[in-house]
C-alpha cells in the first residue's frame, strides 16, 4: 500500500510542478545499492528516472528534466499548489545546486502524514531539473540519497 501511495504522490508531485535539463553533460547517479527503473518519455522535452529501495516503506529518487518549462514557473507552480491545499512545508529554503540558486521544500503526505517528500527544483539554462526524494515518516534522510544530490549538484552547469 506504501508503495503505489509512493509512486502516486510522486506521479502527483511531478506532474504539479515538472522540473527538468537542458544540457546533457549534467547526469544524476542514484544511490549506492539502489535499483534504477528508467520511464519512457513522454516527449522531447521531458526525461523521468526513478531509483527505488526496497523496505516497509520503500523509498524513491525520481529526476525529472523538463526543457520546456521554467525555474521561476515551477516555483510559481509548487508555491501555488501549496497555498492552494494548505500544505505547510516543514522546509521550504533556497540551495545552491549546479552552480545556481535552487528551492527545497519538504513536507509530509498521507491520512498521517506518513510520507516525507523533499523536492528539489534546479533552473537549468531554458529549463528546471526537480529531485524528489520520497520516504517513510520517521525515516531519516538515506546517507546514499544525500551523497547522490550532493555529487549532482556539485557537478559544474
Amino acid at each position: 500500500m506504501y508503495f503505489k501511495t509512493l509512486v502516486s504522490l510522486v506521479a502527483l508531485v511531478a506532474s504539479a510542478t515538472v522540473a527538468t535539463a537542458a544540457s546533457a553533460a549534467i547526469t544524476f547517479t542514484g544511490p549506492s545499492g539502489w535499483s534504477h527503473v528508467e520511464q519512457p518519455n513522454s516527449d522531447g522535452t521531458h526525461k523521468f528516472e526513478q531509483w527505488r529501495l526496497s523496505g516497509d516503506p520503500p523509498q524513491t529518487v525520481t529526476v525529472i528534466e523538463d526543457s520546456s518549462t521554467a525555474y521561476a514557473d515551477a516555483l510559481a507552480a509548487v508555491r501555488k499548489n501549496f497555498s492552494d491545499n494548505h500544505i505547510r512545508p516543514s522546509i521550504d529554503k533556497d540551495d545552491t545546486c549546479l552552480g545556481h540558486t535552487s528551492h527545497t521544500v519538504e513536507f509530509s503526505v498521507g491520512a498521517d502524514g506518513q510520507i516525507v517528500i523533499n523536492n528539489m527544483l534546479i533552473p537549468d539554462g531554458n529549463g528546471v531539473i526537480k529531485v524528489t526524494y520520497a520516504r517513510g515518516k520517521g525515516f531519516d534522510y538515506d546517507p546514499d540519497v544525500k551523497k547522490a544530490v550532493t555529487a549532482f549538484c556539485a557537478q559544474p552547469s
